[in-house]
């Protein structure tokens, strides 16, 4: 009887810890050894949405996306104005990173990115695994300070505004949500289901990254 109890204790010491391994691994990488903006993939097509504003209709969409789910990147001021929508992400487990500023406001303002990655943070108990500037430009110190955070750093390789341009392997097609973006949720939703997109780490790795943690 005794061998049994502490056998069984050894079996649920290993499982725990190797789960514990793989929730502290799986959701956290560094992509590269160097800061560098990652702006395509090898394996297939994924798509990022870049939200700063919600029009009509959009946490219907959220609601009924399939998977596997774009990446989102979405701004600092939109999360403190969305907590709703924020939970509908949380929720459904959509990943979501941090889309920031232009460049020309960071160098007007050497404040706002900690700013905006303390919302993060606070808002979602981690910091981003990915990040994108509103214009796709990071300096040099820029690409150092969000990398020795252990954030990636990511740009579309082109915008869900080109239909007519052909998908090849490794593209990162972006869908902006901004205040001035004309937006038909019918049609983003028939490009989506129309090309057999994969998620960014099934692009980058050609496998899913497992994130799922034990009850």
């Amino acid at each position: 009887m005794l061998k049994t109890l502490v056998s069984l204790a050894f079996c649920l010491i290993i499982v725990f810890f190797y789960f514990d391994e793989k929730n502290t691994i799986f959701p956290v990488f560094h992509l590269t050894e160097t800061p560098m903006i990652v702006t395509k993939g090898q394996f297939g097509a994924s798509l990022l949405v870049e939200v700063s504003y919600s029009h009509e209709g959009f946490d219907d969409w959220i609601a009924t996306l399939p998977k596997p789910y774009p990446l989102f990147l979405v701004d600092s001021d939109w999360i403190l104005r969305s907590p709703d929508i924020v939970e509908l992400l949380i929720e459904r487990n959509i990943p979501v990173g941090l889309l920031g500023s232009t460049q020309e406001e960071y160098e007007a303002d050497d404040r706002l990115l900690e700013r905006q990655l303390t919302v993060y943070e606070k808002t979602f108990s981690q910091v981003p695994l990915w990040f994108a500037t509103r214009d796709y430009l990071m300096d040099e110190k820029m690409q150092q300070t969000l990398h020795g955070r252990g954030i990636n750093l990511i740009a579309p390789t082109y915008s869900f505004t080109t239909l007519k341009k052909k998908i090849t392997d490794g593209d990162f097609i972006s869908i902006p949500l901004h205040r001035d973006t004309v937006v038909s949720f019918q049609e983003m939703q028939h490009y989506i289901t129309s090309h057999p997109f994969l998620s960014i780490e099934e692009n980058l790795f050609g496998y899913e990254l497992q994130t799922k943690r034990i009850p």
